[in-house]
């Protein structure tokens, strides 16, 4: 059992806020036009107390966010904000509070935070602080997926520890309850019909436009929820994967530029180069916090992470080398090196695999890192393969929920092995840092994409695995015809490659005298090959076309490639001040100017934020950073934050925020008990069936995929290569599995098929397909005379006909298995899909 320590953690997470914290309310106006967002943030602040304070919070944005508006309301009087350099802004803001006026400060905290000061706030006093900011939103399954975040991730700090006063001013305050809730509503606007909008986080209320069916509304379905994880909000229409332009107005803005974004979506034939040698390695999180079940009381990340691998696993090609490395305070590998991909590699990986756990401290990822990326590809394939001079290309695969204090340095190291390393990255979880998620597969030339609690895993990964083994397009050149581009985003030194069927999103500043109309063609080399792709600029425009957010999104691209490319902080600066996008270079700074000034004793409150999983408190110079993307290793103290639920039960990890005062929603807590996780009570109100959108809140989202298990095989005597042929992995994963087995029919196909992509015939798949050993062996055609092709043809027709909905996740199985079965004697292409569609007759 974990002992209680809450001394060790008085102002770390108290169990109750302070009365007097300021915030008392925060909402976010959101204005989606295709895969551009505006969002509009009100903090609304009171002073209870009886002397002028100055409240400090500190609040996440996504981290591709372009800060670009900051208003104070404060009482009758109206202050915009204007931006200046950083230190600059300090100063005055510093000076208008020792004058006794009312000022504002908002800066950059960090990568993905901002910081709000709000100083000499009058006693009984109140205000408001507007933030706008834009962004670009990913498309993920088929959806455009919009993310306000509500909190921050503590982050794990690996090396030169902070001194307990350092980490105070740095980071955050956090308390196990906040009084203090989000509403949130959303206008929508897509280039195409809006088929479905929905949520796997919190209820939404959508309202459709009779009149445009391109055109909703939605909002929280309830008033308002508990700051303590992002909001997702997912929509799909008909025009998803069309390119599509933006162009702003010249006369919109005072510079007399115009902004443009254009979305590819470049679409080429499947190709492989038959000369390079794969190598894949699995870089898995198995830090504390990838144990935590999140509020959803769902699949923990680890779980999540231990069924991706066994779908990886069955997904590989013949032939490849991979490798599993699990990483915390320390970091194992599976081998010492990477090995072949055979049965005997295959049936240790698979036992390794089910022993995974969420049990090894802190998040300790560069030292991992470093490792893999140092070992010489050509050293590796002349000891496996006896033979010098073999083309390699290696393919790293990360998966981890953490935010660590050193990301620039990881963000680096894996930049300059970016020639021999392609880096795919996972955030799994809740609060998974975006600017190490999304910087590293930048920075590896790869993709990146998010796992939230209660999002199924398995089609991601397995999507992201199918582009790692597809060639890219490279040498990407971007052509703006007779468009004249003052600048570019991304730099035209680091053109990222192109995946196939991805939409490829670039941005440009044109100068005032350019045209607005024309071709943009982008380009590069498939293997080799010379490839273009053009499109018109047409513009598309709605009622709600806001140039801001182009100007704004295009300068932030701008300043993060030439962050990225390192250095250039002047230029930072300039463009910064040109767009008013606040930067590590710039700040916004708001001044009420008084007549009658505060002349009291200014207190100083910072507005804690809620946690996001446990925090992990480990004694001695670490007590630092209150834990963040995972444990702390040995002697690690876990605190026990609990309150007693309507059933009666403990539940764990921190209290409930009190819910009478703003009438908080509470629907994402559930209880960790033995009678499950509560169903949250839809009702007409927020979901009708009248809408097209078909909206689907939390209580609709579908159940995790149980996790596989598999069990270490029995010692058996050693046979020599003389005395009989080793018994494929398939048939002994069939004897040697659990009774029971993996529940989830998937898993549990994955888990019989050969590594050369073959089912064998045995009771276990013959209780897998949900058919006799008998009906298989008697439904077989005459003119199919291996047992095995049928049988493997059973097995794709289960998969397609009863796992339909998980085609994406399966379908380098499926892929694998077709070549194998077109390799046997008497088979064909054609003859494969004619087998499948006969067995498909029998579901």
């Amino acid at each position: 059992m974990r002992p209680n320590v809450w001394g060790l953690l008085n102002g770390l997470y108290p169990n109750k806020p302070p009365d007097d914290i300021p915030l008392i309310g925060v909402k976010a106006s959101c204005l989606l036009l295709n895969t551009l967002a505006e969002v509009t943030i009100t903090q609304r602040y009171k002073n209870n107390s009886s002397n002028p304070i100055e409240a400090i919070y500190v609040f996440p944005v996504d981290d591709e966010a372009a800060v670009n508006g900051f208003t104070a309301h404060l009482g009758q009087r109206t202050v915009r904000g204007v931006i200046r350099e950083k230190e600059k802004a300090k100063q005055e803001y510093k000076a208008a509070l020792d004058e006794g006026h009312g000022a504002a400060l908002l800066e950059t905290a960090g990568p993905g935070s901002l910081s709000v000061r709000l100083g000499n706030l009058a006693a009984g006093c109140e205000a408001e602080i507007c933030i706008v900011y834009s962004t670009l939103c990913p498309v993920e399954d088929n959806a455009i997926v919009l993310k306000v975040p509500t909190t921050i991730k503590e982050r794990y700090m690996p090396s030169a520890p902070l001194q307990a006063s350092d980490a105070a001013s740095e980071q955050p305050a956090y308390s196990s309850s906040v009084a203090y809730g989000l509403s949130l509503d959303v206008d929508i606007y897509m280039s195409g019909k809006i088929s479905n909008v929905s949520s796997s986080t919190h209820p939404l209320s959508v309202s459709n436009d009779p009149d445009d069916g391109s055109h909703c509304q939605a909002k929280l379905g309830v008033e308002k929820v508990a700051m303590d994880g992002d909001v997702i909000i997912r929509v799909k229409h008909s025009d998803l994967h069309k390119p599509v332009v933006f162009l702003s107005s010249q006369a919109d803005v005072d510079n007399g530029s115009a902004g443009l974004m254009l979305s590819f979506v470049p679409e080429f034939e499947e190709a492989s180069d038959s000369s390079e040698q794969l190598e894949f390695v699995f870089l898995i999180d198995r830090s504390g916090s990838m144990g935590w079940s999140g509020n959803s009381g769902k699949s923990r990340p680890i779980d999540q992470c231990r069924d991706a691998l066994q779908l990886f696993l069955r997904s590989l090609p013949e032939g490849c080398l991979f490798n599993i490395v699990g990483f915390g305070s320390r970091f194992e590998k599976l081998f010492s090196s990477s090995r072949l991909y055979d049965s005997t590699s295959l049936e240790e990986a698979t036992r390794h695999v089910a022993s995974l756990d969420s049990n090894m401290g802190g998040t300790e990822i560069l030292a991992p890192l470093k490792s893999i990326l140092s070992e010489s590809s050509t050293s590796l394939l002349e000891k496996v393969f006896g033979k010098s001079g073999m083309k390699s290309s290696r393919k790293l695969f990360l998966l981890t929920d953490g935010a660590v204090g050193n990301t620039q340095q990881v963000i680096q190291t894996v930049k300059e092995h970016a020639g021999n390393t392609q880096v795919f990255t996972f955030g799994v979880g809740d609060g998974a840092a975006s600017d190490l998620v999304n910087g590293v597969a930048r920075a590896g030339r790869g993709e990146s994409c998010f796992i939230r609690h209660g999002e199924a895993i398995d089609e991601k990964v397995i999507t992201q695995l199918g582009k790692a083994m597809q060639p890219v397009l490279e040498d990407v050149a971007i052509d703006w015809g007779v468009l004249e581009v003052d600048e570019q985003s991304p730099l035209k030194i680091n053109l990222a490659p192109v995946f196939n069927n991805t939409p490829y999103t670039v941005f440009a500043l044109l100068s005032k005298a350019s045209q607005h109309q024309g071709q943009v063609v982008l380009s590069g080399k498939l293997l080799g090959k010379e490839q273009r792709f053009t499109v018109d600029v047409t513009p598309w425009t709605t009622t709600r076309t806001d140039c801001r957010i182009l100007h704004s999104l295009a300068a932030k691209q701008v300043i993060r490639g030439l962050q990225e490319a390192g250095g250039a902080s002047k230029k930072v600066l300039d463009l910064s001040l040109r767009f008013e996008v606040a930067s590590s270079e710039a700040s916004f700074v708001a001044v009420e100017e008084r007549e009658e000034r505060e002349d009291g004793v200014l207190k100083t409150i910072k507005v804690p934020l809620s946690p996001i999983g446990p925090s992990v408190v480990t004694p001695g110079p670490m007590l630092r950073g209150r834990g963040g993307g995972g444990g702390g290793g040995v002697g690690e103290i876990w605190p026990s934050y609990a309150s007693t639920d309507t059933c009666g039960c403990r539940r764990a990890m921190r209290a409930m925020p009190p819910c009478e005062p703003l009438a908080l929603s509470h629907a994402r807590y559930s209880c960790m008990c033995s009678r499950g996780p509560p169903r949250l009570a839809l009702t007409e109100s927020v979901f009708t069936e009248s809408s097209v959108m078909e909206p689907k809140g939390m209580a609709e989202s579908a159940p995790m995929v149980p996790m596989a298990k598999f069990s270490a095989p029995k010692k058996r005597k050693s046979r020599g290569q003389d005395e009989a042929p080793r018994m494929a992995f398939a048939e002994r994963a069939a004897a040697e599995l659990p009774a029971g087995g993996p529940t989830d029919p998937l898993q549990a196909l994955a888990s019989l098929q050969d590594v050369s992509g073959y089912w064998q015939l045995n009771e276990r798949l013959a209780q897998a397909v949900q058919m006799s050993k008998d009906a298989i062996m008697t439904s077989r055609p005459s003119d199919v005379t291996i047992e095995s092709v049928w049988s493997t043809a059973i097995a794709i027709a289960f998969l397609q006909r009863k796992c339909g909905e998980k085609r994406v996740a399966f379908s380098l199985m499926e892929k694998k298995a077709k070549m194998w079965m077109a390799k046997q004697d008497g088979m064909s292409s054609e003859k494969v899909d004619d087998l499948i569609t006969c067995a498909c007759k029998l579901f």
